[in-house]
């Protein structure tokens, strides 16, 4: 049955195709392609990209498997795996390209042989132009849907087209088509509120970032934790400042880091940067006294101003907090263990969960979800300890089922075994977060195929 449904889709790719060789040697207009059209020619050249941390869209976009896809889908990962539509999954990935200013990445699985897509002259793309955008929402593969162009718009540094065809989260990376079925843009960013505000980066500007070969691996532009920079301050900065008020004002970057500092692990700095900002411009707003406190926060936010990444604001920011959390007492102390840590999120190769019968892979994850559920409060309020052995009791509950998936086991135990050689209770317990999210990320992948 799959033979024949691929066998049929070919047909029609070759019928398409003929029409457009008869029509262009009559001398006629391209006819415009409906957006079943364009997808039954596309999709086979759109993928599912997966690293520890999420999912994003690509698509091949030169030959040699070279695949355009968001900057930010691949940002931060050391490893990414690529799944065709074929659904077999690659994992040779290198990077060829990268503009992290307009959010473009350009990759290559060499061992992946597919067509690459036609790619248009942006530069003629008119508002009101019928697109068609393709990708992957929440992993659920070549979800197709229409719109206009709405309008060409100059941002600093960046022309963005903007598009009604909506664009859902996984959807970051692909294609988006005029009705000849060729590629105008990439689809980038929704802007949040907003009633079809959909965004693309032109496919013009992608064109001289598939001209490189020279491929380098995806660990080698992961950024290293910057320097800390964590002021030191006497307890005379408290002066004037009630209990009560600097009570407040821990809390509330106790609840911007709790907020924040997940963001900034997904690879979502900026999002990082703004609420640490907010907090602490919320404070000079909310909080009458503690000027030390108050003047202290205002000193972070400057020096945030002086960097140009949203890391490293993220970061400026964070000493800011960490100086003043130093001056709380131990008993009362906002989590401090919510600081940004450096994940290491293995990429489970989906097979481990194909191996593994979906009844059995559903109650792991309802275990492991159950575990996080519980064990993360414990972790933010400091506990580092018993969050660890709350996940250490999940793994050994697994491991006492009659009929485990000894496959998804491995992956735990593999965490049981990073935990052992770390050093304090918090990296023991993100050790075996990992391996969680590493397996849970597979397992909602793989759901995700099943229900193309």
């Amino acid at each position: 049955m799959e033979s024949n449904v691929r066998t049929a889709g070919f047909a029609g790719i070759t019928l398409v195709i003929m029409s457009f060789v008869g029509t262009l040697s009559a001398g006629t207009q391209v006819p415009a392609l409906t957006p079943a059209q364009i997808a039954q020619i596309a999709i086979p050249s759109v993928v599912l990209i997966r690293t520890p941390t999420g999912l994003g869209t690509g698509f091949v976009a030169a030959a040699g498997g070279k695949i355009v896809t968001n900057f930010h889908v691949i940002r931060g990962a050391a490893q990414a795996s690529v799944v065709a539509s074929d659904r077999v999954e690659h994992s040779d990935v290198e990077v060829i390209a990268l503009d992290e200013t307009r959010d473009l990445a350009v990759l290559r699985v060499a061992s992946l042989k597919l067509q690459p897509l036609a790619l248009a002259d942006s530069g003629l793309s008119q508002a009101g132009e019928h697109v068609v955008a393709i990708g992957n929402p929440l992993g659920l593969g070549n979800t197709v849907s229409d719109g206009l162009l709405s309008a060409v718009r100059e941002l600093p540094q960046l022309s963005v087209l903007q598009i009604s065809a909506p664009i859902s989260p996984g959807s970051s990376g692909g294609p988006v088509f005029n009705d000849h079925g060729e590629v105008i843009g990439v689809s980038t960013f929704v802007l949040a509120g907003g009633q079809n505000l959909n965004f693309a980066v032109p496919i013009n500007v992608v064109k001289p970032l598939l001209a490189g070969n020279q491929g380098s691996t995806l660990a080698s532009h992961v950024k290293a934790v910057p320097h800390r920079n964590v002021p030191v301050h006497s307890r005379s900065l408290l002066d004037g400042c009630s209990t009560q008020q600097f009570e407040a004002v821990v809390s509330a970057i106790g609840q911007a880091i709790d907020v924040g500092a997940p963001l900034y692990n997904q690879g979502n700095f900026e999002a990082c940067y703004r609420i640490y900002e907010g907090a602490a411009l919320g404070v000079q707003q909310r909080v009458q006294q503690c000027q030390g406190p108050k003047q202290a926060l205002l000193a972070g936010v400057e020096e945030a101003k002086k960097h140009a990444g949203w890391s490293d604001k993220a970061w400026a920011m964070r000493d800011a907090f960490d100086g003043l959390l130093a001056l709380h007492s131990p008993a009362a102390q906002a989590p401090r263990t919510a600081t940004p840590v450096e994940r290491h999120i293995p990429l489970v190769p989906l097979s481990v969960v194909a191996a593994c019968p979906t009844q059995e892979m559903t109650s792991i994850a309802q275990a492991i979800e159950a575990a996080i559920r519980s064990g993360a409060p414990l972790y933010n309020s400091g506990n580092t300890e018993a969050c660890f052995r709350i996940y250490e009791g999940a793994i050994s509950e697994i491991e006492r089922k009659p009929n485990r998936c000894q496959a998804a086991y491995e992956v735990l135990q593999q965490g049981i075994h990073n935990a052992d050689g770390a050093s304090d209770w918090a990296a023991k317990a993100w050790a075996l977060r990992d391996s969680f999210d590493g397996l849970l990320n597979a397992i909602a992948t793989q759901a995700g195929e099943a229900q193309r």
